[in-house]
């Protein structure tokens, strides 16, 4: 059988990830990624990497909750693995806060975050000018870490290689 050649164009997080779905999805092909920058010269290397969706208005929630539910859920498995120090995922628990109460007050992935529930006022009082909030649990990942991770597990999963454009 001849070996599938792929191009992914992209070095960053999409890049790379698409590169290792695609070894996971097609065995044996040979992938190309091609870019002009690789880490730690990418736009993902300086991404803050902490998970939390933004809504699009042209897109139906219910596929931007089926996404945001399979990015997380695919995240969390790796934190919770032995690889997670060396890929860079981790759990991290925060606030969101607002300066007016917004029209919704539960956003449509709070069932997919860990632990999300409405802030206490206690809790608020440390944010003065901020009048209400969430409190919740995701993932981070750190890209300088998860960067390289994701290029060696192409390269281990594929027939890779990395074509730098200038």
């Amino acid at each position: 059988m001849d070996t599938v050649r792929i191009a992914v164009v992209g070095a960053g997080v999409i890049g790379l990830s698409t590169a290792v779905c695609i070894s996971q999805l097609v065995p044996r092909c040979s992938i190309t990624i091609i870019s002009d920058k690789f880490t730690p010269d990418t736009t993902s290397d300086v991404a803050a990497g902490i998970l939390i969706p933004h809504e699009y208005p042209d897109t139906p929630i219910y596929m931007q909750k089926r996404w945001f539910k399979e990015t997380f859920d695919h995240l969390s498995s790796i934190a919770s693995s032995a690889e997670a120090v060396d890929a860079g995922v981790h759990l991290v628990s925060g606030w969101q806060i607002f300066q007016s109460i917004p029209t919704e007050q539960a956003p449509f992935w709070a069932d997919v975050v860990l632990g999300f529930r409405k802030m206490t006022e206690a809790e608020l009082k440390k944010f003065p000018r901020y009048v209400f909030g969430h409190s919740f649990t995701t993932l981070k990942c750190e890209t300088l870490i998860y960067l390289p991770w994701l290029e060696k597990r192409s390269v281990k999963m594929a027939l890779c290689c990395f074509l730098y454009l200038s």
